[in-house]
């Protein structure tokens, strides 16, 4: 026959040892009860608020790099945000050179045209890349990519250009 503790809710099989354990048990229960009946100390207050409050920060830091990384990254904008330089009054606006970025800006803007959704994104995502704006990455959705990969093709014909000839660059940002 088995014995049971009234305590911890045992069958103690071993009759010998059944009031050692009910009286262990029982001290347990007691020290648990006195420990949270005895009101807390302005330090254990003070410690559990500032748990509390850390606890809280590290979930709202999880929660919210989760939603980013969920999210990916942000979408560009739909407007090109070309650094615009202004045509000095030595510029001029005759050469050769201005007339084939203004020529270089029309194609592209042709170009860009027949893109549409996630495909023009992409486009003015690389776009605004090339401006400096943000890292040359064509990550996301598949469309994204595409779009942003056309992109890099088309301006890897344009994109040296800004850097040889000031007056192609004037005219690229006047078409």
């Amino acid at each position: 026959m088995n014995t049971h503790c009234a305590w911890c809710e045992r069958d103690i099989r071993n009759t010998v040892h059944a009031p050692y354990c009910c009286a262990r048990c029982e001290k347990k229960a007691n020290r648990a009860l006195a420990a949270i009946s005895v009101p807390p100390t302005p330090q254990q207050r003070e410690t559990r608020i500032i748990r509390g409050c850390l606890v809280s920060l590290v979930a709202v830091i999880t929660v919210t790099l989760g939603l980013r990384i969920l999210a990916g990254s942000p979408p560009p904008p739909d407007n090109i945000l070309m650094a615009q330089s202004a045509p000095s009054p030595q510029m001029d606006r005759n050469a050769a050179s201005y007339k084939a970025g203004q020529t270089a800006r029309r194609q592209w803007n042709r170009w860009l045209s027949g893109q549409y959704g996630e495909r023009r994104k992409g486009a003015l995502y690389w776009l605004n890349a090339v401006a400096g704006q943000h890292a040359r990455q064509c990550d996301g959705t598949v469309e994204f990519a595409l779009g942003c990969f056309d992109a890099h093709r088309h301006m890897d014909r344009i994109e040296p250009q800004f850097a040889i000839s000031p007056t192609f660059r004037s005219g690229w940002d006047n078409p």
